[in-house]
């Protein structure tokens, strides 16, 4: 009778237990642990929101050049427009409107954005949140001015349904960008990385909203350069749009 051959379990039990351990530490390698799942998953979180923050940055440097470069094409396609006497509004109504009221819905749209984005941006008290709300109002308003234009001559009087809904959505535009610098900059107080933008942004909201109020007589009072007033007003707040989100994308990266 043949006996069994034990070398070979001798041999063999050590491999595979080797074999084993082999798999396990592979195992271990190849599959992470709830820790480094977690660090993992943090570490995405961070990079997506910083790419968000960077995109609305984006949106907030792109917002007033754009809106600047569609009024002034949206007045050249319209002969006999003047840009002292005559309000932005204007030009959504009649020849060539298509290219004002496109004007109104991108540049609301890379508003709502960058307020959404500024938010995160800016670490202060409770008004430094509140200001970007206001902004983000802002930003619908100057949207739904295009999709409901005013009658033409843009009076300021009741008129069709798109008159006047144009009429209240543009007060809402207007009160709510004049104030947003201001809100904002009171709210920096904290925030020693925006600590120069604190004095710029009330000195830019107190300058908006005096001449929010400026331009709200020359309206009412039939001023012969409401244009001049209305530029000179939105002027401000823009310049303060710019300025903030190019210190934004700085500080997100």
């Amino acid at each position: 009778m043949e006996q069994p051959d034990f070398s070979v379990v001798f041999i063999a039990a050590p491999l595979s237990v080797g074999l084993k351990c082999a798999v396990c530490r592979i195992k271990t390698i190849l599959t992470p642990s709830s820790h480094d799942l977690n660090k993992l998953m943090d570490a995405s979180l961070k990079r997506s929101l910083e790419m968000l923050e960077k995109l609305s940055s984006g949106c907030g440097i792109v917002a007033p050049p754009l809106m600047v470069a569609l009024w002034a094409l949206a007045s050249f396609l319209r002969p006999g427009y003047n840009q002292l006497t005559q309000r932005g509004s204007e030009l959504g109504t009649g020849q060539a409107a298509i290219v004002m009221n496109v004007k109104f819905a991108i540049t609301g749209v890379l508003i709502m954005i960058f307020a959404l984005g500024l938010g995160r941006s800016i670490h202060g008290s409770k008004w430094s949140r509140i200001g970007p709300v206001f902004l983000l109002i802002c930003g619908v308003g100057e949207a739904m001015t295009g999709a409901f234009p005013c009658d033409p001559g843009c009076r300021a009087a009741t008129g069709s349904f798109s008159q006047n809904v144009h009429l209240g959505t543009a007060v809402v535009f207007f009160g709510s960008i004049s104030i947003t610098p201001f809100l904002v900059g009171i709210g920096l107080s904290r925030s020693q990385s925006w600590k120069f933008y604190r004095s710029y942004s009330i000195a830019s909201g107190l300058a908006s909203i005096v001449l929010f109020f400026v331009f709200s007589i020359a309206v009412l009072s039939s001023f012969q350069y409401v244009g001049l007033v209305q530029r000179l007003f939105l002027a401000v707040p823009f310049l303060w749009i710019e300025s903030m989100a190019i210190r934004a994308l700085n500080v997100s990266s």
